[in-house]
């Protein structure tokens, strides 16, 4: 099968790292067989020439039987990977169709929008229910002429920050940014995954991945099995050797996908993440690849990738026992996004009001300070401005 899926893949230039051999066969290995998930590689051929393939697991919570992709269960981008062309559509709803057999509720992570996948989930089955969106950033390398024509984009803030904390760097001792050597990269992954767990933690915050044992297996797996130029690559910043910041990424034909990142908070005042993350972009654009800096729309992330696409998380019942967890999902999400929705809405009230209040009090005020004159310093704090 691995042959035919790597020649599935030549024909599929936009395919990303975790639809490969490598990040099924890991997952299955280091977290789903462990975890006493059934298998079930759904594939599609075209006479002898395999034309689509979805790895798939399933296992039994709750009396009812979970459909979920095969790999680390924690946030890749779903989709089955298909040969392009004028069928890709048809064999998508086909291998869909063929999955929703597998059990009850399938669970669809982070469907792209921009994928032809998207339209193939969001008509999934009678009853399914859209977790809250959660926004991608990217940096597309084709909207640049050269790194030369990014960096002009980025905010001159952003341009003197970086410019500064090498300054402080240097002063330091002899900083160095580079790919983890394969020796390290094990000890390298420990690091970043208990400063992203601290920070986590310092944030009031938790994540249903980090933390977990098999993923940190599987993370250092594809790490120290990379050649420094494609699958999982791990980037380093080092000040006299020591480690004071580290980026996990992915790397295929077309992107760079950034998974983790962290730094030493004892370094925060150098800006060793800003630092990083230049790194890897100019790293990707040398290979003219684009910056994926995935979900969430941390405000960092902007000053960076510019481009958003919107993901959504579907959960699909594919039988009456499914049901249940559909309108449970509905409810949730609904009374949130209500509540969402009311606060948004008293904040502009707010707004409203005290721009009419502004033009109601500010003449009523001039009016009165002409019958009263007062003092200079009083006028200034009757203005709003001490």
């Amino acid at each position: 099968m691995a042959p035919h899926w790597n020649n599935l893949l030549s024909r599929c230039p936009d395919h990303r790292f975790t639809q490969t051999v490598a990040w099924a066969e890991t997952g299955w290995r280091l977290v789903c067989q462990p975890r006493g998930r059934e298998l079930h590689c759904l594939s599609l051929w075209s006479e002898e020439r395999l034309v689509g393939v979805w790895p798939l697991v399933t296992h039994l919570e709750d009396r009812r039987r979970i459909v979920r992709p095969l790999g680390a269960e924690a946030s890749e981008y779903c989709a089955p990977l298909v040969e392009p062309g004028i069928d890709a559509r048809r064999r998508m709803e086909r291998l869909w169709q063929a999955a929703a057999g597998l059990g009850d509720l399938a669970i669809l992570p982070y469907v792209r929008e921009d994928s032809a996948f998207a339209s193939v989930a969001g008509t999934a089955g009678l009853w399914r229910a859209a977790d809250f969106p959660a926004p991608a950033l990217s940096a597309p390398r084709c909207n640049y002429a050269d790194w030369t024509a990014y960096q002009a984009s980025l905010t001159a803030s952003v341009r003197a920050t970086l410019r500064r904390a090498r300054r402080r760097l240097a002063e330091k001792g002899d900083f160095v940014i580079s790919v983890e050597p394969r020796t390290g990269r094990a000890e390298a992954v420990d690091w970043l995954l208990a400063r992203k767990k601290r920070w986590l933690a310092s944030q009031g915050m938790s994540s249903a991945w980090i933390g977990r044992q098999d993923y940190r297996n599987f993370l250092a797996a594809l790490a120290e099995a990379s050649d420094g130029e494609t699958g999982v690559i791990l980037f380093t910043l080092k000040v006299d050797g020591v480690t004071i910041a580290a980026d996990l990424v992915t790397v295929d034909g077309a992107r760079v996908e950034a998974l983790i990142g962290a730094y030493d908070p004892a370094w925060s005042s150098y800006s060793p993440g800003q630092l990083i993350t230049e790194h890897c972009l100019s790293w990707a654009f040398a290979r003219n690849l684009d910056y994926d800096m995935r979900i969430g729309e941390a405000a960092y992330k902007r000053g960076w990738a510019p481009c958003c696409c919107g993901t959504e998380t579907w959960y699909v019942a594919t039988s009456l026992r499914g049901l249940p967890f559909v309108l449970q999902r509905w409810r949730v999400v609904g009374l949130r996004r209500l509540r969402t929705h009311l606060a948004r809405m008293k904040n502009e009230t707010k707004a409203v009001l005290a721009r009419r209040l502004a033009r109601v009090s500010l003449p009523i005020l001039l009016v009165h300070m002409n019958r009263n004159p007062v003092p200079g310093d009083m006028l200034v704090g009757l203005l709003g401005y001490a």
